[in-house]
């Protein structure tokens, strides 16, 4: 490839997004995205690290055109933990736990990077109305724990997947279950230290 807008529109269409999909999970206007994919701006350093960060792309080819470009494997490997995740009243957080391997297809978490996102068994079904079943796997990425979204949170000392919602005026946090069997919980300002967000769920393994 001649060059780094060839490059990096290969990127776009390795990770199969459109160029709006592309340009926002970069954190580009589509202005900024057209103007780097014709050539007529170089990307800049911050855009350099994303592209690594999030789609393991490696540095050397983008700005060289030499070596591999880390974008080849069709396999992702992510850490799992053999902990349930409850998608009902809770389930208590063991001390110490065991993890495997969970390989799934890119295809499945792109534009996250395998290195950002862990995965965990879920166990009941206050969240079927969100497509996510007890035995499934959630996979959730680390660094993303804003609310507002499903997560997988720790109360205490039990774990949980549940909408997370933000009430900033009244500082309540709300967990919603996707279940009307299960009522909502909330946690005032003098309760909110209770809750750790440990990630957003970016996607659902479902067992046969």
């Amino acid at each position: 490839m001649a060059g780094e807008a060839e490059r990096y529109n290969f990127i776009r269409e390795k990770a199969g997004l459109s160029k709006k999909d592309f340009a926002e999970s970069l954190g580009l206007s589509l202005s900024m995205n057209y103007q780097i994919s014709s050539g007529r701006v170089p990307p800049p350093r911050e855009l350099l690290e994303r592209l690594s960060s999030l789609y393991g792309v490696n540095l050397h080819w983008f700005l060289t055109g030499k070596g591999e470009s880390g974008l080849d494997a069709d396999i992702a490997e992510i850490e799992l933990y053999e902990q349930e995740a409850a998608a009902g009243y809770g389930r208590e957080i063991e001390n110490y736990q065991e993890k495997s391997i969970f390989k799934v297809p890119c295809s499945l978490i792109r534009p996250h990077h395998p290195k950002n996102l862990k995965a965990v068994y879920v166990s009941g079904d206050s969240m079927v109305d969100e497509q996510i079943n007890d035995g499934d796997i959630v996979i959730f990425n680390i660094n993303q724990r804003e609310g507002n979204s499903i997560c997988v949170v720790s109360v205490n000392n039990s774990l949980f997947v549940k909408r997370v919602i933000y009430d900033i005026p009244n500082n309540i946090v709300t967990l919603k279950s996707a279940n009307k069997s299960y009522g909502p919980k909330q946690f005032s300002e003098y309760e909110i230290n209770e809750i750790n967000i440990i990630g957003r769920v970016i996607a659902c393994w479902h067992k046969l």
